[in-house]
């Protein structure tokens, strides 16, 4: 037991220097104007530094075979999640999402009065898709729904809706291994709520990938991992987001290996065998990420175009969270008409996403299963440290561990209700302020 504390005292020291190193050099390499922006990153980053600090327990406990926080409780039956329920579900999510066609054109004939007919307004979904940066496997799946409709921007709309509404449809069915039904409805509806889930009717391959890694997350609940990462594959070959899915199985595949050691289960040749072709099925992530790569080369004439373009949207590299903060104050000493409502809808509204997700990381702890929280705690810095800040409600968006820990440690109803007002009041303003062009969205 000693030793065990020795080694999670020494990974938190040395996660800690790491922070506190690569913050003091974002700092020299681009200093900020602002004392306030290195008062808000700084406490950002210690938040986050927190958060790992809190995981490092978890972590260690699952590398060794266990996770004793994951006791089911709340369901009075445990009765299986049937077909008939899912496919309820799909509708229902279905039905809401087209409940967004209306309301578009009817926040943009408030602003702009008439100026297209109803289908043409809906164009400002189509603007997202751009095939210069997306990756390729959503635009080749979505062009197969051409069949129906004979054009390809109707195509990817389809294929965006389609691709949702499994994906929420899969999220639900992933909360109920862990969690209640109760739980599971929350996570839906708090997903659905989410501001930035209003993005998700254009055509943007985030639907697509959510759909991919919660399926790769439920087959490392089920110990499934050669299945696992073959659908973490296919997120690999949707965003740039999917590389970070092979930590969660990795994680999830040592712990399924100690505890089978720890408990003398078999070790046949039958046995030794699989796990040979459980160990060969992680080259599938690697394999996805240079496929990206030569499908980059052979159409772009560069290899890291579409990865150069993902992971440095915001045009900057280490301290651009410093950056961010310094554009946010200096729009605040110049507050009035326009620039309050870009100040409103672009950087308050990613770093109040960054703060969710740093706190959802502190909360993460014997919260939720900890390969998911691993995944926060890998994608929270990927955010900060490659120009992802910008992009920042579209990562968190897509990383559905963050909305998972919410629903989770909503224990009471009034609490459940005033989150739910605050989302949908929230998810209005941010649908509102798209329209009206405040966002600044980026693709």
């Amino acid at each position: 037991m000693r030793r065990r504390n020795i080694l999670e005292l020494c990974i938190q020291i040395s996660v800690l220097t790491v922070l506190v190193i690569l913050y003091g050099l974002s700092l020299l390499l681009r200093p900020p104007v602002f004392w306030g922006s290195v008062a808000v990153s700084a406490v950002l980053i210690m938040l986050f530094g927190y958060g790992c600090v809190r995981l490092v327990p978890a972590l260690i406990s699952l590398l060794m075979g266990e996770e004793p926080h994951l006791k089911r409780e709340g369901d009075r039956t445990f009765r299986r999640c049937g077909a008939r329920e899912l496919f309820k579900l799909f509708l229902i999510v279905t039905a809401f999402r087209l409940l967004e066609f209306p309301l578009t054109y009817i926040v943009h004939y408030y602003l702009y009065g008439y100026s297209g007919t109803f289908f043409e307004v809906q164009r400002l979904w189509l603007d997202f898709y751009h095939p210069e940066t997306a990756f390729p496997l959503y635009g080749y799946l979505s062009n197969i729904f051409w069949i129906l409709t004979v054009n390809f921007n109707h195509a990817r709309f389809i294929g965006s809706y389609f691709f949702t509404a499994l994906a929420v449809t899969a999220l639900y069915y992933l909360v109920q291994v862990d969690f209640d039904r109760r739980v599971a409805r929350r996570t839906v509806r708090y997903f659905l709520l989410m501001p930035f889930a209003a993005s998700l009717m254009g055509t943007v391959p985030d639907g697509l990938f959510v759909l991919f890694s919660v399926i790769t997350l439920l087959f490392i609940r089920k110990h499934k991992f050669p299945l696992a990462n073959l659908f973490a594959f296919f997120a690999v070959l949707t965003h740039a987001l999917g590389a970070l899915l092979f930590f969660p199985v990795l994680a999830g595949y040592i712990s399924y290996l100690y505890g089978n050691a720890r408990l003398n289960r078999e070790t046949g040749k039958g046995y030794i065998l699989r796990q040979i072709l459980t160990t060969l099925s992680f080259l599938l992530i690697p394999l996805g990420v240079g496929l990206v790569m030569l499908y980059s080369k052979l159409r772009f004439g560069d290899g890291m175009a579409l990865y150069g373009h993902a992971l440095g949207i915001a045009g900057t590299s280490l301290g651009s969270l410093s950056e961010w903060t310094d554009q946010a104050f200096s729009l605040l000493r110049t507050v009035g008409g326009h620039s309050t409502a870009i100040l409103t809808g672009t950087y308050i509204a990613q770093l109040a996403y960054l703060l969710f997700a740093v706190i959802m990381l502190l909360f993460a702890y014997k919260t939720i299963p900890t390969s998911f929280a691993l995944l926060m705690a890998v994608t929270i810095p990927m955010i900060i440290l490659t120009g992802h800040v910008s992009d920042t409600a579209r990562v968190v968006t897509m990383t559905v561990p963050f909305v998972i820990t919410l629903a989770a440690r909503v224990k009471y109803r009034w609490l459940d209700a005033v989150i739910t007002i605050l989302l949908a009041a929230s998810w209005v303003a941010y649908f509102f302020a798209f329209i009206a062009g405040y966002t600044n969205l980026q693709f």
